[in-house]
């Protein structure tokens, strides 16, 4: 499944806390953090959200996707998607814009507005399937961010990601930057225990 030009909207929250990481300090100044509800909205027009996923059942699982089954354990695996989000290459230009013009905060700013967007680029996509397999009576599980460059040239590839604008170079960097790829397994969905019944009143 493919999704594209959907709406995200990155949470201030987050942000803050993203920027604050960023900057290494425990507590922005207050002038910056009033900034950033504008800085987020003048950012958000940059962003083209792209996002989609495959799925292979137990025994199409490629070779290469085998080892993610040892991150359940026993659990029965049903199937197994590979789940791929990018907010686009537009922020990456208005960001090399800011550092040759010297805003550097900016871009600091502007960096975080993106790492946070492309989080809820896969959350999205993760709701999605979480939703599917729901309809076919299964569970998945928390998805597992693939940043290893082998298994993240592998995934890659399976999906054809380089059809949607998703590539990686020989340092196994990813293009466009803001970019999450994860793999999520599906197993039976867990059988609710009935309530015992309430015994019934006899009279005496």
């Amino acid at each position: 499944m493919k999704v594209k030009k959907f709406r995200i909207r990155p949470r201030l929250s987050t942000v803050a806390r993203i920027l604050k990481s960023i900057m290494s300090v425990k507590q922005l100044p207050a002038e910056l953090e009033s900034t950033l509800p504008a800085e987020i909205e003048a950012f958000m027009p940059k962003m083209m959200p792209t996002a989609f996923y495959q799925t292979w059942s137990r025994d199409e699982i490629p070779s290469s996707l085998q080892d993610i089954l040892k991150e359940i354990g026993g659990k029965k695996v049903v199937a197994v998607s590979t789940l791929v989000a990018t907010i686009g290459d537009e922020p990456e230009d208005v960001l090399s814009t800011m550092l040759m013009n010297g805003e550097s905060q900016r871009s600091q700013i502007a960096t975080a507005v993106c790492e946070e967007s492309a989080d809820l680029c896969l959350n999205f996509l993760l709701r999605l399937l979480i939703e599917e397999a729901q309809d076919d009576d299964c569970e998945v599980s928390d998805p597992i961010i693939v940043e290893s460059g082998a298994l993240l040239a592998e995934t890659l590839a399976l999906v054809e990601a380089e059809q949607e604008g998703v590539t990686i170079d020989t340092a196994f960097h990813l293009s466009p930057r803001f970019t999450r790829v994860a793999l999520v397994v599906w197993y039976p969905a867990a059988r609710k225990k009935r309530a015992p019944a309430a015994p019934k009143k006899r009279s005496a």
